[in-house]
């Protein structure tokens, strides 16, 4: 019987050898698939839930960052109009001055750099903070990621990066508000207060301003972006993770995407302008919270006759004003310069009143989508 079974065995050796390496195989195979698989799960659970933190984080700086953008515009603005305060020259005109004709000028240099100069600045500082914060936000997720490879930022330079606009806040608007103020006095000396313009000619006004800053390499502030929101000894810091992510912002301030965007967002900004001072230029005033600017008891500032005198009395409007259609070209509609004055100053008023330019220009750049892409691909790549 064992004979038997030897003889089996050996004829069938090859058989069972081979049966035991397929078997040995298979269920070699099976238990590294089922190993593989569950490491592959982990793998994407693990990923999943790192996407959540990051999707999770990215929104807070987000949130962190409207509400930083908020709280600093309200400064920027009175920064802004302190540094082009046009309130002195309009009492000075109010009290009777002699030099009438230059003090018209002076305001009306004021009144147009005033409102540039808030188109130019809430781009730079909501620019400027959705680098800062998206940067710091993202490195700070990588830190809490790998705490033993990545050398962590303490408090106090946490603190110290995040007020470095403040230089901003200060000396960065009254070189800003000089650069513009400067351009605007070069650009509308040739304007005579009789001058009748339409509304194309003051759109021509912002953009002959918007190209000479442009144009001047070593002051535009879109090309030198840094030297307005930062001093020049930030980069002089003991603290090297500290330094190393201020030279990271310098580069993303200085990077040709951020640059080409500032353009586009300035010159959106410069049509918001224009398409809140179109509403003077209608038949029929404009109803703003009720109340017909004409009736808002505003008369033109220095008037030296009757107090009763309002812009709104001064439009001209030809009667070729309508098209043949019947609707109103708003281009052929003109004003005298010494009556847009009031108009133009009126857009960045002391006190912020709701849809005034400042307000609405803020909530733009807050909901701009360009510029969250941009936060959103600076976070992604200090975040990995």
């Amino acid at each position: 019987m064992f004979s038997r079974l030897r003889d089996f065995l050996n004829r069938h050796k090859r058989k069972f050898i081979v049966s035991g390496i397929v078997i040995g195989s298979l269920v070699f195979l099976t238990r590294y698939t089922q190993r593989k698989l569950r490491e592959w799960q982990e793998k994407e659970v693990n990923d999943l839930l790192e996407r959540s933190r990051r999707r999770q984080h990215f929104e807070s700086t987000e949130r962190t960052c409207n509400q930083t953008i908020l709280s600093l515009a309200t400064a920027l603005r009175e920064s802004v109009i302190k540094a082009l305060d046009t309130d002195a020259v309009i009492n000075k005109l109010r009290s009777g001055c002699q030099d009438k004709v230059e003090t018209w000028n002076t305001l009306k240099v004021l009144a147009i750099s005033r409102s540039a100069t808030i188109i130019y600045a809430y781009a730079m500082l909501v620019t400027s903070l959705r680098i800062q914060l998206n940067l710091v936000g993202g490195y700070m997720f990588k830190n809490s990621k790998n705490q033993n490879t990545v050398a962590p930022m303490s408090g106090p330079s946490l603190e110290k990066y995040l007020t470095l606009c403040e230089y901003f806040m200060d000396e960065g608007v009254e070189k800003l508000g000089s650069l513009i103020q400067q351009k605007v006095k070069q650009i509308t000396d040739a304007t005579s207060l009789t001058d009748q313009l339409a509304l194309r000619d003051l759109e021509q006004i912002y953009w002959a301003i918007v190209s000479s800053i442009s144009a001047d390499n070593s002051r535009d502030p879109v090309k030198n972006l840094s030297t307005y929101m930062l001093s020049t000894n930030c980069e002089n810091e003991a603290d090297d993770t500290l330094s190393r992510i201020i030279k990271e912002t310098l580069d993303l301030m200085e990077s040709e995407e951020v640059q080409t965007l500032m353009r586009t967002i300035i010159r959106s900004g410069f049509v918001l302008v224009m398409d809140h001072i179109s509403e003077y230029f209608t038949c029929t005033p404009p109803v703003t919270n009720g109340v017909k600017p004409a009736e808002k008891n505003t008369p033109l500032p220095g008037s030296s006759k009757e107090s009763e005198t309002f812009w709104a009395d001064s439009v001209e409007q030809p009667i070729n004003s309508f098209d043949m259609d019947g609707f109103l070209n708003l281009n052929k509609i003109t004003m005298p310069v010494a009556k847009i004055i009031p108009i133009i100053n009126g857009q960045v008023p002391d006190i912020s009143t709701q849809g005034d330019v400042p307000s609405d220009w803020l909530q733009r750049l807050i909901l701009n989508e360009k510029l969250k892409a941009l936060g959103a691909n600076i976070y992604e790549a200090f975040s990995f």
